[in-house]
């Protein structure tokens, strides 16, 4: 049975001016769950890991925009969001759920870009109303944070009030980037260090929390998403 359905129309790969349009929104109230932030949240988790770091870190910026209602002026990551939908390739990812109640989530790869579908799901979350933006965007952080595989899992953590084991951002929310430089490792010298450095240091920890290195299977996953994290507050 489909709860929750997200219908998007976008540009082919080839087209010189990029776009993406919003179609029909199934984003029922939450009862339970909240099917909103888990379909959205996934989209987010299975598009968002395929962005390189500028481009996740703008995503994320977005985010924060489309929660406080801030207006969203365009284009973002060069794409331009528009209500005409001719010329656009229509979309449609589904959220379902089984008889014993188990959810899962269609991704539907025949048309769009990672970037235009997650775009896509940040720009659906700006038709909720608030609080129930803020509980969807925060979903969508934690999936853009998930490291592993897009499953039951991940929609488990992606229920508001949930905290996943593949997240890496529980302690960052006193003063991240002071959190930041002590999981990497690094000293702040007038202010923050150089790229260079902190992508250095993030590959060279992200090595020595991998298992073939010695590192325990246990906490690898845990630890390489924190890694991460840590590398997205200093380079965004």
């Amino acid at each position: 049975m489909v709860v929750a359905e997200m219908e998007a129309f976008y540009s082919r790969p080839v087209a010189p001016t990029r776009r993406i349009a919003i179609g029909e929104l199934l984003l029922p109230e939450p009862g339970t769950t909240d099917a909103a932030a888990m379909l959205l949240g996934g989209v987010v988790a299975a598009f968002g890991r395929r962005l390189d770091e500028d481009d996740a870190a703008e995503l994320l910026r977005l985010i924060g925009d489309v929660e406080s209602g801030r207006r969203t002026p365009q284009p973002r990551l060069r794409h331009r969001l528009q209500n005409d939908r001719v010329g656009l390739k229509r979309s449609s990812t589904r959220l379902v759920t089984d008889s014993d109640g188990y959810f899962d989530i269609l991704l539907d790869h025949t048309n769009g870009t990672s970037t235009q579908h997650a775009l896509a799901a940040v720009y659906a979350c700006r038709q909720l109303g608030q609080p129930r933006r803020r509980a969807v965007a925060s979903a969508m952080r934690r999936g853009l944070q998930w490291v592993g595989d897009v499953g039951p899992e991940l929609l488990g953590t992606l229920r508001p009030g949930a905290a996943g084991r593949n997240l890496g951002v529980a302690a960052a929310a006193g003063d991240p980037v002071a959190w930041a430089l002590g999981v990497l490792g690094l000293a702040a010298v007038d202010g923050r260090p150089q790229r260079t450095e902190v992508r250095q240091a993030f590959r060279d920890a992200l090595r020595a929390a991998h298992p073939d290195h010695g590192a325990s299977e246990g906490t690898a996953a845990s630890r390489i998403a924190e890694l991460d994290t840590a590398r997205r507050i200093l380079l965004g």
